[in-house]
């Protein structure tokens, strides 16, 4: 049984959805535990895939917890993983009560501090049978702020389906390079800084166009801020794109602003595609990727670095750098290989239980 309680879709959504579906192709029963009407509602019931509503209210609503165990002993789970802080303590009490092995998956850092770090290391490193990070660098801070048995954290990255991306570029019809960032368009994932980037992109590499794709509410702020810079006619606001492999053949160069990421989809995306990615030391691709071999690392929340290392890609041979970015994701993040590793430790903690 997953838990998800993502509103709109996003990476840790996708990586969840893509999970269940590779699961049932093996054979396996899945269900999710998912908010009312969210889009992962919607994909699941379009997928076939079991799942089941709830509105939790609070984190501690301890009113639906018969209904989790009911689902539980209905649906004859034999592990939870809860993937959503909303449903960390009620999917781990459902558990306990069930007698049935848990684990929480970290998309995300979620650092924390004072009582809520102190109720964290109780959940962590008493509450849950494991932690899977989806980053190394997850894995880091967890093991720096609640001083949890290594063992007890599992690293398993996103996964994806390599094959969907290899789409052939379109015929570009004039000598301009895109470059895009693929994002829900909401504040903390420093969209602003990349708007802020794009005046000093464009004085050094003239022939720049951008793209932002993705729909939320700070898309008013950005579009305002884009016309205040007087590059209405260099920059497209794409909308929430569906065609996501098409997409990435669309652009030339991908950024992943965000000052602290887990592991971005988006960016994963991007790289199967070949398309490089200019991204920040606050997310999981630091330990991926090595700066202009495979894509560039620059310091979050710094629009002066960022447009130099997107500058500094425009000006290199940038399609051999994607293409290395793109034998990395096959290497690391095809999915089957990633459903091997988890499929494993859920062998393992259901084995252990019995």
């Amino acid at each position: 049984m997953f838990f998800d309680a993502t509103r709109e879709w996003s990476g840790g959504a996708n990586r969840m959805f893509l999970c269940c579906r590779e699961l049932i192709r093996r054979g396996h029963n899945v269900v999710v535990c998912s908010l009312p009407g969210n889009e992962m509602s919607k994909r699941l019931a379009q997928e076939g895939i079991p799942f089941f509503n709830l509105e939790p209210r609070s984190d501690v609503n301890l009113l639906v917890l018969p209904e989790i165990v009911r689902m539980i002993r209905e649906h004859k789970v034999d592990i939870l993983d809860i993937h959503s802080p909303k449903f960390y303590w009620l999917g781990t009490f459902a558990a306990r009560l069930a007698g049935r092995p848990v684990m929480i998956t970290r998309n995300v850092p979620f650092r924390k501090k004072g009582l809520k770090r102190r109720l964290n290391k109780l959940l962590y490193g008493f509450l849950v049978d494991r932690v899977v990070a989806i980053s190394d660098k997850i894995k880091r801070e967890l093991l720096e702020d609640y001083g949890l048995d290594e063992r007890r954290i599992e690293v398993i990255y996103d996964g994806l389906d390599t094959a969907r991306f290899e789409m052939p570029s379109p015929p570009s019809a004039n000598a301009n390079v895109w470059v895009g960032v693929v994002s829900r368009l909401v504040f903390g994932k420093g969209l602003e800084c990349f708007v802020e980037a794009m005046p000093m992109i464009c004085r050094q590499v003239p022939e720049t166009r951008f793209m932002i794709a993705g729909s939320g509410p700070l898309e008013d702020v950005l579009r305002k801020r884009v016309v205040e810079f007087g590059l209405g006619n260099e920059v497209m606001f794409a909308g929430f794109r569906h065609d996501v492999p098409r997409l990435f053949s669309e652009l030339d160069i991908t950024v992943v602003p965000s000052p602290e990421e887990g592991m971005s989809m988006s960016a994963l995306e991007s790289m199967a595609s070949g398309r490089p990615v200019v991204a920040t030391s606050g997310g999981g691709l630091v330990d991926i990727i090595s700066n202009m071999d495979n894509g560039v690392i620059v310091t979050p929340d710094n629009p002066a670095e960022l447009a130099a290392g997107v500058v500094a890609l425009l000006r290199s041979d940038y399609r051999a750098v994607g293409m290395k970015a793109k034998r990395i994701v096959k290497e690391k993040f095809e999915l089957t290989r990633i459903i091997d590793r988890y499929e494993a430790l859920l062998s393992s903690l259901v084995s252990n239980q019995r």
